[in-house]
């Protein structure tokens, strides 16, 4: 049983990074949409910021996913490799 535990925390970390790893690079393009559209040099500043910051939180989201072998930005094949192996596990735990 604690093999299932660890497996499911594993899948719970991956997706929780996973989600936050997206989250933050639909942040980056709103921000950078706002950014352009706005003629206000103190609201653009406010963007301009909050866009720096968002670009900084996903850097750091997606090295720890890259320091944790959760994400192989580098390496299609490997993150193929590791997507289909998810993928197996999230069955095995269908399964039950």
């Amino acid at each position: 049983m604690a093999a299932k535990s660890t497996l499911n925390k594993t899948l719970d970390d991956l997706a929780i990074a996973t989600d936050l790893l997206l989250s933050t690079k639909n942040s980056v393009r709103t921000y950078a949409v706002a950014l352009t559209e706005t003629a206000t040099p103190e609201v653009r500043k406010v963007l301009k910021k909050q866009l720096d910051e968002a670009i900084e939180l996903h850097e750091k989201i997606a090295q720890y996913m890259i320091d944790n072998e959760m994400y192989h930005a580098y390496d299609v094949e490997e993150q193929v490799n590791h997507d289909i192996k998810k993928a197996d596990k999230s069955l095995e735990l269908a399964k039950g």
